[in-house]
């Protein structure tokens, strides 16, 4: 049965959408699950449509897939759609890495590393998360484009999933110190204004990330 928890009381369609997102992130609905919409709104005590349109939302934002013959699905990521997520990140950032100098303004970098240190040690997965990808749309921000920023909030929903389970698998959010050395590492090295060291350590850390999450759901899909 699926937990209600506060989407009993919502009546919004982003409400019901923002629910049924976290019930994906924090695993109450398993990858491949099958949603059906007339059960979800029975048990939820919504109307259909509601449900419908909510469910919309979350497969536009990718965390929710059609598979023939099963209808609407949650999201279970292949190799293939980690590597795709994970590249288009990886040129981003690096790209916005490999621009710095002396003279490029951090101020926004600063800004959102103060935040992820200031939600660090209080326990709660969607803030840490949060904060951490506001980190590093801040690097995608040194390039100074609005459609590469906008093009890299894209990417958020699914990089949200993929946090999430780190966050699950590795429990890498109960040592806070180890997270913010690893985010520090990341400002630092933007700070020095050598783009082939920023480059590197952007590089590293995103590689690094990918891989783990790719071993995680390919012993997942192997059980």
């Amino acid at each position: 049965m699926v937990e209600q928890f506060e989407l009993v009381h919502s009546s919004t369609v982003q409400q019901v959408a923002d629910g049924l997102t976290a019930m994906i992130l924090n695993g109450k609905l398993k990858p491949g699950e099958r949603l059906r919409e007339s059960v979800l709104a029975d048990e939820l005590r919504l109307s259909r449509n509601t449900v419908r349109e909510a469910v919309r939302i979350v497969q536009a934002a990718g965390l929710i897939r059609h598979r023939p013959n099963h209808g609407a699905v949650v999201w279970d990521p292949t190799d293939a759609e980690i590597m795709d997520v994970y590249n288009a990140r990886y040129h981003l950032e690096t790209t916005a890495a490999r621009s710095v100098s002396d003279s490029t303004d951090l101020t926004e970098v600063h800004a959102a590393m103060e935040e992820f240190r200031a939600v660090l040690r209080s326990g709660d997965p969607f803030k840490i998360v949060a904060k951490d990808l506001a980190i590093h749309s801040a690097i995608v921000g040194i390039l100074g484009s609005r459609k590469l920023r906008t093009f890299y909030q894209q990417l958020v929903t699914e990089l949200r999933y993929f946090m999430f389970v780190l966050s699950t698998e590795k429990h890498e959010y109960e040592d806070p110190d180890a997270l913010e050395a690893e985010h520090q590492n990341i400002v630092t090295a933007l700070e020095t204004g050598d783009p082939v060291i920023a480059e590197k350590v952007v590089s590293d850390t995103i590689i690094e990330n990918r891989d783990v999450i790719r071993q995680i759901i390919a012993r997942r899909h192997a059980s």
